[in-house]
């Protein structure tokens, strides 16, 4: 729902949990002056300001820096939940991985039905085959990309994860049919229309921020998280403020506790900072 006021909140909001792409950026990859300033005046509030993203250390890097979170909270929920890194050093926290074994078989499989897959090593993309959709990613992140040539070079190790590239009706198939055949031993989530996820068992936004808020002894009715889309979806159900912009996908909008009316390109964060966290004092001072 949207239009609550500022004397409807339940307890104090700690920790904000924010969603990257589609969300907090813009569609040319930049935060917006307003939502720095909204998301400076809650930090100054002394509320944890989190990145929970499905892009890794190497590409929220920039994004941790230019908040001057690693002077912060200190903490990135990066790879959909797999990863709790500590954003002033980029050292792992969590790392869930799916097994060497697994992985191989799984892309064997993958090769067999034509899919367009990569994975995620040590700061580089690597993918099945050069196409537009390993492309797009690498224009995303801004990670190196790089094509397999030997399956052997990158299978003999654990991986974060498996993503497939595809037209988003390709995509919507392929994740009925993983979700249906691998659900139980993995999670599967979209993170745009066009990429589909294969992650470890456990990771998930919403898991990893329990897990965070554990260390941090706080509780998730303390959390207010902001995404758009599936791979938002855990973390949306789970914390005690669950918010979404207005360009969020409808599954989102349906379970969101707080709906923007505006977009990530109209300041979407700020807005609902503005809503649920700050006072009219404050509204005017990040105006």
């Amino acid at each position: 729902m949207s239009g609550m006021t500022s004397h409807s909140r339940g307890p104090r909001i700690r920790l904000i949990a924010l969603d990257l792409d589609d969300t907090l950026l813009r569609a040319d990859l930049s935060i917006s002056e307003a939502n720095k300033r909204a998301l400076q005046r809650a930090e100054n509030m002394g509320i944890h300001i989190v990145l929970a993203s499905g892009r890794n250390y190497h590409s929220m890097r920039r994004y941790s820096e230019e908040l001057f979170i690693h002077r912060r909270g200190d903490f990135l929920v990066g790879s959909n939940g797999a990863q709790l890194i500590k954003a002033s050093t980029g050292a792992l926290l969590e790392d869930l991985a799916l097994p060497a074994a697994f992985c191989r078989g799984l892309l064997e499989d993958f090769e067999r039905k034509g899919y367009l897959w990569q994975l995620y090593i040590e700061g580089k993309i690597y993918c099945s085959r050069l196409n537009k959709w390993a492309l797009i990613d690498h224009q995303l992140s801004s990670l190196p990309l790089e094509v397999i040539h030997n399956l052997d070079d990158v299978v003999g190790r654990d991986q974060t994860k498996i993503v497939i590239g595809g037209e988003p009706a390709q995509i919507e198939s392929i994740y009925r049919e993983l979700t249906a055949s691998i659900g139980g031993q993995t999670e599967i989530v979209t993170s745009k229309p066009y990429f589909l996820e294969v992650l470890p068992k456990g990771a998930s936004k919403g898991a990893a921020l329990e897990r965070l808020t554990a260390r941090l002894h706080l509780s998730m009715e303390s959390v207010l998280a902001i995404g758009d889309a599936r791979n938002d979806l855990e973390m949306i159900k789970r914390v005690g403020w669950g918010c979404a912009p207005a360009n969020a996908a409808e599954e989102i909008r349906a379970v969101a506790r707080f709906l923007s009316s505006k977009t990530n390109e109209e300041d979407a964060v700020a807005d609902v900072l503005a809503h649920l966290v700050f006072s009219e004092e404050a509204l005017k001072e990040i105006r």
